[in-house]
């Protein structure tokens, strides 16, 4: 059991019969009343964030988590399978479970799977991938008015707005929390 002082970021808490991320916490004292601890959790099963203010003093289960370096080897209409590089064992997760990480993957794309109590709970991608431009419209000579950006389809079918100047066949990098374009991959 762990005590709200002696939370930690990353650590993984079970509230309310569910495994909880704390990805920041804050202690507050009011003027009057007692302190309390707020805090950012994430839903490990669900990936919901919320926040959620616990008493000073308030006991929690730390639950135990492990991480393994995997491949992504490919999705179908009801789940996306990964390899272990340790012992080449295959894990499937339902696609619902891990869609909004899967477009910015590509086949043999290194990622680490989270272990929950020995279970397989979700995955981990990089912060930043590099993924080639599979169709872009070409550049329209004075379209600068605004901000001059595109629309770009990637090799996964990822929509990505990037700069006019980037061309089809071009590799950029595309930050995963965002979506969004970064810079050119420098090759």
């Amino acid at each position: 059991m762990v005590s709200t002082s002696e939370f930690e970021k990353g650590m993984v808490i079970k509230v309310e019969g569910q495994p909880w991320q704390i990805l920041e916490f804050q202690f507050y004292k009011p003027g009057k009343g007692g302190a309390v601890m707020r805090t950012k959790l994430k839903n490990f099963q669900t990936g919901k964030v919320l926040e959620k203010t616990f008493r000073s003093g308030d006991k929690f289960e730390e639950l135990d988590v492990d991480y393994k370096n995997a491949l992504y080897l490919y999705s179908d209409r009801h789940n996306s399978v990964f390899q272990s590089e340790e012992d080449g064992e295959r894990i499937s997760f339902p696609l619902d479970q891990v869609s909004e990480q899967i477009p910015f993957l590509k086949e043999k794309s290194k990622v680490k799977i989270i272990f929950l109590e020995d279970k397989p709970t979700g995955i981990v991608i990089p912060k930043k991938v590099a993924l080639k431009i599979k169709e872009a419209p070409p550049a329209i000579k004075g379209n600068t008015a605004t901000a001059a950006t595109k629309t770009a389809i990637l090799e996964t079918g990822l929509k990505v707005d990037v700069p006019i100047f980037i061309k089809e066949g071009e590799i950029i990098v595309v930050n995963t929390d965002s979506g969004k374009y970064v810079e050119r991959a420098k090759v």
